[in-house]
């Protein structure tokens, strides 16, 4: 598989093939030579290294573009009835 075909996969998939490397007994750096990408393009793709593991979008709740309500300037109501658009002064 190319670098780019990797990088065509979804997260969590190419986060398994990583991990499935890991599982052979090869190094972080040794799975991610093997499929050819660098920190940098496993970053791009939402992949991380962490307690010696890949895995795929680790923050992905941060990722959402839905609306919460309390936006400033917002001109919809925010939780619990707090107007939004006066910020801390609105609660």
């Amino acid at each position: 598989m190319t670098p780019e075909e990797f990088l065509a996969l979804d997260a969590p998939e190419a986060a398994d093939i990583l991990n499935k490397l890991v599982a052979e007994g090869k190094s972080k750096d040794e799975a991610m030579a093997e499929e050819g990408v660098t920190q940098a393009d496993l970053m791009k793709a939402q992949i991380f290294w962490v307690k010696d593991k890949f895995i795929a979008r680790a923050w992905g709740g941060y990722t959402s573009t839905k609306r919460t309500g309390n936006e400033a300037g917002d001109s919809i109501e925010g939780v619990g009835g707090s107007d939004p658009s006066k910020g801390y002064a609105g609660i």
